[in-house]
C-alpha cells in the first residue's frame, strides 16, 4: 500500500460524481502514466481508523508553474463531498 495523496479538496461533480483533490510531493518526480498506473482502479480512503475502498472513475492530473503535481481522483457519486473528511489519505490497493 503506498500513499497516493493527502486529500485537500473533495467536492461533488454533476457528471464524475465526487472528485478528491490533493498533492504529494514525492510524487512530483514521475510522470502522468506512471502515476495513473500507481493509482490503478480502486483506492483506499483513510482517516484515523476508518478505512474505505473506493473505485476509480477517472484521473486528472495537472503540473502547476513551480512543476508540482496536483492530483484529481474521481469516485463516483456513492459517496457525497461533504461525508470526508479533509485531510484523509489516498492510499493505492496492492
Amino acid at each position: 500500500m503506498d500513499k497516493i495523496m493527502t486529500v485537500s479538496l473533495a467536492f461533488d461533480h454533476k457528471e464524475e460524481g465526487t472528485i478528491l483533490v490533493g498533492i504529494n510531493p514525492e510524487l512530483d518526480s514521475l510522470s502522468y502514466p506512471e502515476i495513473v498506473s500507481m493509482i490503478g482502479n480502486r483506492i483506499i480512503l483513510k482517516h484515523d481508523d476508518h478505512e474505505a475502498i473506493h473505485e476509480v472513475r477517472s484521473i486528472q492530473i495537472s503540473t502547476s508553474m513551480a512543476n508540482k503535481k496536483n492530483i484529481g481522483i474521481s469516485i463516483g457519486k456513492n459517496i457525497k463531498a461533504n461525508d470526508i473528511q479533509l485531510g484523509s489519505v489516498v492510499y493505492t490497493i496492492k
